[in-house]
C-alpha cells in the first residue's frame, strides 16, 4: 500500500513539474512579448510573432550593425508577401511582384542599391515550417547566405539600416508556417556609389 501511494505521489510530482514547467515557458514567453509592446518593435511586423523574431535578429549577439531601425513599410510588404507564400505553398523569393528587389521598388520603398547592382535579392530571407522566432532565427544563423544578410558581414548589407518582419500561416499547405524578412536601405542623397553588393552567386541561394 505504501509503495502504491509512493508510485501515486511520484507521478503527481512529475505531472506537476511538467505542467509548472510548461506554465514557466509560456509566462516567460508572454513576459517577451509585453516588453516588446514597450520597446520600439511595434514597428517591426503586426504580430507578437514578427516582432519578436525583428528584436531577436536586432539584439543577437552576432550583429554588426550599429543601427537596425523598424520600418512600418517594411513590415507591411513582409506581411504581404509572406500571406501570398502562404496562400501558394511555397516558399520562394519570386512571387506575383518578381524579384525581391523589384517587389520593394514596386511597393514604393525607395530602395538604395549601387548602379552596378544586378536587379534580383539584395534585402529578403524567407522561410517555412517553423512556427517558433527562435527556430527561425536559429536556422538563418545556420545558413551562410542569410547570415552574411541578416547580421550586416559584408560591406553592403553592413549598411542597411532597416528592417520589417511578416508571417502568415495555413495548415492546408505543405510549410504551414511562412517567414519574410525585409533588410534594406533607402536612397539618400550622399549614398556611397562605390559600395558593391555581395556576389550574385551568394544571393541566388538565399531561401
Amino acid at each position: 500500500m505504501l509503495k502504491s501511494g509512493l508510485v501515486l505521489l511520484s507521478s503527481f510530482y512529475l505531472v506537476f513539474c511538467s505542467s509548472h514547467s510548461f506554465a514557466e515557458s509560456v509566462l516567460a514567453e508572454q513576459e517577451t512579448y509585453s516588453e516588446l509592446e514597450e520597446a520600439s518593435y511595434n514597428l517591426c511586423g503586426n504580430s507578437e510573432r514578427t516582432r519578436l523574431l525583428a528584436q531577436l535578429i536586432v539584439e543577437d549577439s552576432d550583429q554588426l550593425r550599429e543601427s537596425l531601425q523598424c520600418n512600418e513599410q517594411l513590415a507591411s510588404i513582409a506581411q504581404s508577401k509572406a500571406e501570398e507564400m502562404a496562400s501558394q505553398g511555397k516558399v520562394s523569393h519570386y512571387g506575383i511582384e518578381g524579384g525581391p528587389d523589384r517587389r520593394l521598388m514596386a511597393s514604393g520603398y525607395r530602395l538604395y542599391l549601387p548602379d552596378d547592382a544586378i536587379e534580383g535579392n539584395h534585402v529578403e530571407a524567407v522561410q517555412g515550417g517553423y512556427s517558433s522566432a527562435y527556430d527561425v532565427l536559429d536556422n538563418f544563423k545556420n545558413s551562410y547566405q542569410h547570415r552574411v544578410h541578416l547580421f550586416g558581414e559584408h560591406a553592403f548589407f553592413l549598411q542597411q539600416d532597416e528592417i520589417g518582419v511578416g508571417y502568415a500561416s495555413n495548415w492546408d499547405t505543405p510549410h504551414v508556417d511562412y517567414w519574410v524578412v525585409y533588410i534594406a536601405s533607402q536612397k539618400h542623397p550622399d549614398a556611397d556609389k562605390n559600395v558593391k553588393p555581395a556576389s550574385s552567386e551568394k544571393q541566388s541561394d538565399n531561401k
